[in-house]
Formats: structure tokens, C-alpha cells, sequence
């Protein structure tokens, strides 16, 4: 293999994670976490939505130590768990759901009671 050759090839490996960081993470999973938050993820599925912002955060850091598998597979379940919020959420609001009816105690719901030593009114 000739010297020109052998450098097109390691240019060529050497560039690929980078572009197929650029594309999971970027690209891919930046969007699914976005697309979450826009589906009330971050209310209504807060495990999974939790989760895809770290492993998102987690990718970049490992990016920034030109470790760009690591990071591309952290890019990976980030996307993964931003999918999964994002159904969930979705899944709730359709049922007619929502943070303040399906997450909510019923207690929580009620309307407040007057303590016991609070003075009571003067029936009339």
C-alpha cells in the first residue's frame, strides 16, 4: 500500500467519530431530548427525561476528551431514554392526564380543612 493511500485510509478512520458523534449527539439525541421537554417530559416522565439530559451531558463531556465511542454511545441512551420520556408523556396527556391529575394525591386535590383548635365561626 502506498503512503498516500495509508494516510487516505487513517484520515478516514480517524475522522469517523467525530462525524458519527456530530450525528448521534447533535444531531440524534439533542433532538430527542428536545422533543421530550416539548412533550412535558420533564413533568410527566421525569425518570426517563432526567435521565436522557444526563447521558446527554455525560456525551458531550466524553466528546471533550476526544473519546468519541463512549460518547457516541452515551449519545445513544440519551436518545433512547428521551424516546422513552417522550412516549410517556404523551401516552398521559392523551389519557386526559396531566401532572396536576394523574401525579397529584388525591389529598393534595381537596380543599383545605380548618385545623382543630382554629376557632370555629358564630353560628347565627
Amino acid at each position: 500500500m502506498s503512503l498516500t493511500a495509508a494516510t487516505a485510509l487513517l484520515v478516514s478512520v480517524v475522522g469517523c467519530g467525530p462525524i458519527e458523534y456530530i450525528n448521534q449527539v447533535g444531531i440524534k439525541a439533542a433532538s430527542a431530548v428536545s422533543a421530550a421537554k416539548l412533550a412535558q417530559a420533564d413533568r410527566l416522565a421525569p425518570y426517563e427525561y432526567t435521565s436522557a439530559e444526563e447521558y446527554l451531558h455525560k456525551a458531550r463531556e466524553e466528546a471533550s476528551y476526544a473519546e468519541y465511542e463512549e460518547a457516541i454511545e452515551f449519545g445513544r441512551k440519551a436518545e433512547e431514554m428521551a424516546n422513552k420520556g417522550r412516549a410517556i408523556a404523551v401516552s398521559r396527556l392523551s389519557q386526559g392526564g396531566g401532572a396536576s391529575s394523574s401525579a397529584t394525591p388525591t389529598r393534595e386535590r381537596e380543599e383545605p380543612r380548618p385545623a382543630a383548635d382554629a376557632p370555629r365561626p358564630e353560628a347565627e
